[in-house]
Formats: C-alpha cells, sequence, structure tokens
C-alpha cells in the first residue's frame, strides 16, 4: 500500500512542485515567500537547493530530442565538426494504434528522470516527429506563466487560519520530517506555513534528490517544452486544475498519513522509486504494475490502518487512478475515431493493469502494437 501511495503521489505531485518551490518565490532575503507567486518554467527546487544539475548537463531545451538526419553544411575550411551525441539505450514502453488513416502513439512517462535519459531514442523522436500533435496530462509550462492561477494555486498550499504545519502533526513528526529537508537542504523557515499536502511533496522532493532525478529533465515536461517552442499542437488531456482538484481536495487526515509514509518509511520509499525508475527506463511494464498493487506491510513491519482511512486510501487511488484511467481512454478513443496522429504521454503507471489505458484499447476492439527498440 505505501509504495502505491508512494508512486501516485510523487507522480501526480510534479505538477505542482514547480509552483511552490521554485527560485522565483524567492524574498530578499533569499528565502521562498508561501503565498507568492513562485512558477518558473524550468525550476522545482528552493533556491537553497544546488542539486539540480547546470545547464551544461541538461538537454538542450531545442534539441532535446535530436535530429537524425540533421547533416553539418558543408564548409570550405578544415573545421572539424563533432559527430552528434550519441541517443541514450533507454526502452521506455511504447504502443502504436492505427485507426482511419492516423496513428496514435501511446508513450509512458516518467515525470523525473536523469541526464542518461538524453538524447532520447530515435524510436521516441521519429513518433514526435510523425505526429501533429503532442497529448500530455496538463500543460504545466502555459499554466506557470498565468499569474492569476499561481495566486490561486498558492493559496491552497498554506493554512488559511495562519496557523502552521506544527500545530497540525505530531512535534516527532514535524522534527523528523524538518530534519529531512534541512539534510536535503530543502528546508526553509517560511515553509512552516505549508500543509501537510506540500510537506508531503517537499519530502517526496527530497527523495527525486535522493535518487539523482530532476523533475525538470522528466519526459512529458522535456517534449512539450520542444513541442511549444516549434508550434506543435498541443492537447492536455485533462487540466492541472482537474488535477488539483483532486490532490487538495482529499480530507486532512489522509495528507498526514501520506507525510507519515514519507517520513517514516523514507529509505523504504526511496528505494522504491529507484526501483521505479529502473523499471521505466527498461520499459517494464510488469515491475511498473507490480508497483502499484498494494501493500499492508513495509519490510515485515505490519501498518496499522483504520477502516475509515483504508476507506480513504480506496477512494484516493480510485480517483488518481481508475478513474482518470476511464477518462484517458476515452480521450484516445476520440483521437483514434478521428484518425489524428498523436503522440500521447502520461504517467507510465497509468498503461498498466485491468484498467490501464491498453487493456481499455483493447477491450474496445483496436490492436495495440508494442514498439520494439533497436
Amino acid at each position: 500500500m505505501l509504495k502505491k501511495l508512494l508512486a501516485l503521489t510523487i507522480s501526480a505531485a510534479i505538477c505542482l512542485s514547480f509552483a511552490g518551490c521554485s527560485e522565483d518565490g524567492s524574498s530578499s532575503d533569499g528565502s521562498s515567500q508561501p503565498g507568492e507567486s513562485s512558477v518558473s518554467d524550468s525550476s522545482s527546487l528552493p533556491e537553497e537547493s544546488s542539486s539540480a544539475p547546470d545547464s551544461s548537463s541538461k538537454p538542450e531545451e531545442s534539441s532535446s530530442i535530436p535530429d537524425s538526419s540533421s547533416k553539418p553544411e558543408d564548409s570550405s575550411d578544415s573545421e572539424v565538426v563533432p559527430p552528434p551525441a550519441e541517443t541514450s539505450d533507454i526502452t521506455p514502453a511504447m504502443w502504436k494504434v492505427e485507426s482511419n488513416g492516423g496513428t496514435v502513439y501511446f508513450l509512458g512517462s516518467m515525470h523525473a528522470l536523469d541526464e542518461s535519459c538524453y538524447p532520447l531514442p530515435d524510436e521516441i523522436t521519429n513518433a514526435y516527429e510523425a505526429s501533429d500533435s503532442l497529448a500530455v496530462e496538463c500543460d504545466i509550462i502555459t499554466y506557470g506563466k498565468d499569474m492569476q492561477a499561481q495566486i490561486d494555486l498558492a493559496s491552497k498550499m498554506v493554512y488559511s487560519d495562519g496557523t502552521t504545519i506544527a500545530d497540525h502533526i505530531d512535534p516527532e513528526l514535524y522534527e523528523s520530517a524538518k530534519q529531512l529537508l534541512i539534510d536535503a537542504k530543502l528546508y526553509n523557515a517560511l515553509y512552516d506555513y505549508y500543509n501537510e499536502l506540500m510537506w508531503a511533496q517537499l519530502v517526496e522532493m527530497a527523495m527525486m534528490e535522493e535518487a539523482g532525478l530532476d523533475s525538470t529533465l522528466g519526459l512529458d515536461s522535456v517534449l512539450l517544452t520542444k513541442a511549444l517552442e516549434e508550434g506543435k499542437d498541443i492537447i492536455e488531456i485533462e487540466s492541472v486544475d482537474f488535477q488539483m482538484g483532486i490532490l487538495y481536495g482529499q480530507p486532512e487526515e489522509l495528507n498526514k498519513f501520506m507525510l507519515e509514509c514519507d517520513v517514516y518509511y523514507y529509505e523504504d520509499q526511496c528505494e522504491a522509486l529507484t526501483e521505479l525508475f529502473k523499471a521505466w527506463c527498461a520499459g517494464d511494464v510488469e515491475a511498473i504494475a507490480a508497483s502499484e498493487e498494494d501493500e499492508d506491510t513495509e519490510d515485515g513491519e505490519e501498518i496499522e490502518i483504520s477502516e475509515e482511512l483504508q476507506a480513504m486510501i480506496d477512494e484516493y487511488n480510485k480517483q488518481l487512478m481508475d478513474d482518470r484511467n476511464a477518462g484517458m481512454i476515452t480521450k484516445a478513443i476520440e483521437m483514434l475515431e478521428n484518425g489524428d496522429n498523436v503522440l500521447y504521454v502520461v504517467g507510465a503507471a497509468h498503461f498498466v493493469g485491468d484498467t490501464g489505458i491498453i487493456k481499455g484499447l483493447e477491450d474496445a476492439g483496436y490492436t495495440v502494437e508494442r514498439i520494439e527498440y533497436k
């Protein structure tokens, strides 16, 4: 159960993390002010953090999908032109469905990756170039430029009554969470005004750092950046507001429990995230599906959960996975019926399992072909 919660929150929380913890929210003393607009297009870590890879180690925004057909222009001088960078050897799960003269490529994303995943393999590049549109869960980059949207979102991150996180959780949990953030160089005293959900996300950002992952290098983020630069049509399968409605619509008791899981089982969660990253890189859909399965123990220690809390967890998982999968399947079928050419990129976990996109398409009568990497 804990690994399932981590897989869900680490996936969806990336859409939020850029808003609450970016450098643009820094005050003159270098601290982020809660409630201020704090979105940058590519930053998702507080200013105090220095662990994000520098620009020299990131894929160029304009060339994150290498053009394998590009060649150096002829030149009369003897200047040596270096060969293009070799593509990454990752093989994330990707499928295609042909219908009514169009092709929809389905690519499972992970919302935080590292530099080793770039430049992307030719199979992904070719699917991108062959598609007229890029479909993503939501356009977080355009949303991040909407000042009013950021003000509205920031208001959901803090307590409205002037209290702090220490007033809402046990002292032991607060001190443990605070120490984790301090160790990760992510803590700022002003974060005490953030609520339990935001603290859980801050701890999960520390997990990403420990795993060497960066949300600015997430596959959907990189593809979205390129598509926006090139003027490619963007299709939002959901929206940021829709996802925020789910995340911020949960009971305080559930948010507190998720924070407890992240803090008290931190090392286990870090290990689970690392294993999920390896599974994603290898396109191991069975391992990705297994990461979504319920577990009642963690390292042999049984987790005691009340019936009421278990009902909250079940409803949250249903909203965040099963219900959203149904909507994603409907959107995919619309594209197929229209004969559209689309690269359809959502979190890899949405494709697997009995309620996943692939089974949903097969049940609807479509032939789904798994793309093999050379």
